[in-house]
This record gives C-alpha cells, sequence and structure tokens, in this order.
C-alpha cells in the first residue's frame, strides 16, 4: 500500500478544519501523511490542529508565517515523503473511499484527475460536475489542485510549483503539469465536497477587476511553456479570459470591464491565437461554458462589447 500525502494549507478556518480533517483521517485508506500547513492563521486554526495532532500520529502540522496558498502548497511538496500527493483545501472534505478510489484506479499515471460535488452549508448538494472519460479535453475542465491524485516523483523531477500570484496559480500548476506528461487518468466520481464559503479567499478575491491583479502576468507566464500550436491550448486561453471577465467583471464598472476585454483582446491577436475549435462541438465542456464561449465570439464579431457591460456589470 503506497503512502499518499494530503497536503492541507490552513487559513482563518477555524469554522471548517475539524470537518475537513475528520474526513481525511477517517478514509478507508490508511497509508496517509497528513501535512497541515498553518499559514499564519490570526483564529484559533492552529489550536484545533495541535488537538488533532494529538489524536492522530499520521498527522504532520507546520506553523509558518502568512505567505499564500502557492508557497504554502509548495512546502507541502517539498516536505512531503508520500509515493503520492493530493491537496484538499480547509474548508472542504472528501468522502470516505475518496483516497482508496483515487489510488485504485490510479494505474500508475502521472495524474488521476476527478470530478467533485458543490455542497453548501447545511452540507445540501447544490450540484455535481461531470467529467467525460474518454474525452481529450476532460483534463481541462477543472483545474482546481484538488480531486487529483499526482505522483510526486513526477512533481519533483519536472520542478512544478505553483505560481506565487494573486490568481491562477492552480491554472498554471496544471497546465505545467500537462505540458510534461500525456499519462493523465480521467475518473468521473464526485468524492470531493466543494463548499461553497463566501468568506474564501478565491470568493472575496475574485470579485471584481481590481487593479493590482491583471491576468495578462499569469497568460504570458503559460505561454513559456505551453505547446501554442495545440488546438486545445489556444482555445482553453481563449476561453479563460472570457472566464474571468464574466466571474470578476460582474462586480466591475462597465468601463473598466471594457477596458480589460480590450486589452485581452488584443493579447490574443498579438500572439495570434485563434483556434479552430467550435465549443459547441468540444465533447466533454460543460454547456454554460460553450454559451459563454459562443457569446463572447458573437460579442466581438458584431462589436456589442459596450451594450454587453453595461447590461451585464453591477459596479457603479
Amino acid at each position: 500500500m503506497k503512502k499518499v500525502t494530503i497536503i492541507i494549507p490552513v487559513y482563518n478556518s477555524e469554522k471548517y478544519i475539524a470537518r475537513c480533517l475528520d474526513s481525511v483521517i477517517n478514509q478507508t485508506y490508511n497509508n496517509l501523511e497528513i501535512m497541515v500547513i498553518n499559514d499564519g492563521s490570526k483564529d484559533d486554526s492552529i489550536n484545533i490542529i495541535n488537538e488533532y495532532k494529538k489524536k492522530d500520529k499520521r498527522i504532520k502540522v507546520i506553523d509558518k508565517k502568512n505567505e499564500g496558498v502557492a508557497k504554502t502548497r509548495n512546502m507541502g511538496i517539498k516536505e512531503s515523503t508520500g509515493y503520492y500527493v493530493m491537496f484538499i483545501d480547509n474548508d472542504d472534505y472528501i468522502d470516505k473511499d475518496y483516497v482508496e478510489t483515487y489510488v485504485n484506479k490510479n494505474d500508475n499515471n502521472d495524474i488521476t484527475i476527478g470530478s467533485y460535488k458543490r455542497v453548501n452549508s447545511k452540507n445540501k448538494i447544490l450540484f455535481k460536475y461531470d467529467l467525460k472519460e474518454k474525452s481529450e479535453w476532460a483534463k481541462y475542465v477543472v483545474l482546481a489542485p484538488w480531486a487529483k491524485l499526482y505522483k510526486r516523483e513526477f512533481l519533483i523531477k519536472n520542478n512544478i510549483k505553483f505560481l506565487d500570484y494573486k490568481i491562477g496559480e492552480d491554472v498554471y500548476f496544471n497546465m505545467l503539469c500537462y505540458s510534461k506528461t500525456n499519462n493523465i487518468n480521467i475518473i468521473n466520481n464526485h468524492k470531493y465536497n466543494w463548499f461553497w464559503n463566501n468568506e474564501s479567499v478565491s470568493n472575496t478575491n475574485q470579485k471584481g477587476l481590481k487593479s493590482n491583479v491583471n491576468i495578462k502576468i499569469l497568460l504570458d507566464k503559460l505561454l513559456e511553456f505551453i505547446d501554442i500550436n495545440s488546438e486545445y491550448n489556444k482555445y482553453f486561453l481563449e476561453r479563460y479570459i472570457y472566464w474571468y471577465l464574466l466571474f470578476s467583471g460582474k462586480y466591475a464598472k462597465p468601463k473598466e470591464f471594457v477596458e480589460r476585454y480590450k486589452e485581452y483582446s488584443k493579447w490574443l491577436k498579438e500572439n495570434n491565437i485563434k483556434t479552430r475549435i467550435k465549443p459547441l462541438f468540444l465533447n466533454g465542456e460543460p454547456t454554460k461554458i460553450k454559451i459563454a464561449v459562443i457569446m463572447f465570439r458573437t460579442i466581438k464579431r458584431f462589436k456589442m462589447i459596450n451594450l454587453f457591460s453595461k447590461i451585464y456589470c453591477k459596479g457603479v
């Protein structure tokens, strides 16, 4: 039974970390190294973590100053001793056979990718996200580090690390992984529970088009290593821009939205990123993403961005 290191970055999670740890220590797969890294929490998180350490010798606690989730996860990879590495966010939790399922279905792949359930504070399932196991596109659909099993040797050998930036550190990490291997397995299960937390870092940092966050920095970093001749990669870059504008731009001012849209459209043109992929026929692409890409392409074609921004944006 190969050891699996589960890396859990913790920041101000006193409300949820106990639930997360309970779901990990009660796994049907026992050979675990549970690495809990407290990233300078200001609440009672570290005391809760230390109480759990007393109960389970598999728990390893690292208490450090606040440096952000990217550096915290990178530390976890470096300090891990497992054959495999998995990540869990501190407010999420996993089904009891989560680890066992991934290990049993891995078949010596460098990465095994799964799906998830979206849950609320009442443990109600809001929706289940499906992956097409036979689709080559499926690996691009969910780029969070969780709901995945990584071979540690693969990460170390290729010096794969999270990008220390305010957005897209997980996108960078997984796209870098994909550039280094095709030995990837897709399994469609829903054993990871992604908790909808309005107070989470991702849900607060990404609201509005902040002046200190520009995804061009991430996009330029991606161009350093991805195969730009790949139709999938070109489509992903275009789609990521549209997702960001829709997700973060909703709370921006219309003028800000238009400026960013023009900036990113110029970036696509300057880097000659234009794909032949038609989202309507892309196997494994979620319907709402297909609609978003088609909508933006239509807006671009008919020069309707000003009108759209006035209807869509809520910023004042």
